[in-house]
């Protein structure tokens, strides 16, 4: 695996943590939010509360306590900083898998080339070879008919020619 798969699968595991992780916190905040009202329904009575006599539970004060420090800016900067904290990380994830599905293709289409490439010049040298072979064949063929010729030219005896001595 290249290093872009590795960057683009750790970027995903990495935007997984942080989902799963968020989810865990809104979710037990949440619980624990319901909790408090189900006690404080629970352990008060409508007569209670209308004597104003209400037992309020522990969590109903810490409830009190984090809506401004923790809820308000969880609600306006986390869950919109958590996103864009997860647009990123997906973002960087999906880069990082093109540019190494981008390698990959390149590298592919690199060996395709260099395979046809390779079998054209194989191509060509065969042809070549064919064409030395039938160039050779002629030539031993020419060469195999100029000693014929060579020998219908020359007289098959010797003609002497004689002359006369004047006197």
């Amino acid at each position: 695996m290249n290093k872009n798969k590795f960057f683009s699968w750790f970027f995903v595991v990495l935007a997984a943590a942080v989902m799963i992780g968020s989810v865990f916190v809104f979710v037990s905040y949440a619980t624990d939010i319901l909790n408090a009202i189900v006690d404080f329904i629970t352990s008060n009575d409508l007569k209670k509360l209308a004597q104003c006599g209400a037992v309020l539970p522990p969590q109903f004060e810490r409830i009190k306590g984090d809506f401004t420090t923790l809820i308000l800016p969880l609600l306006y900067y986390g869950i919109p900083g958590l996103l864009l904290a997860v647009s990123v990380l997906m973002f960087f994830s999906g880069y990082f898998y093109h540019k190494g599905h981008h390698e990959d293709e390149t590298r592919n289409r690199e060996e395709i080339e260099r395979d046809m490439i390779r079998k054209a010049a194989e191509r060509v040298a065969r042809q070549k070879a064919k064409e030395v072979e039938a160039v050779a064949s002629r030539a031993m063929e020419e060469e195999l008919e100029k000693p014929q010729e060579a020998e219908e030219e020359q007289p098959s005896e010797p003609e002497m020619i004689v002359r006369k001595k004047r006197k």
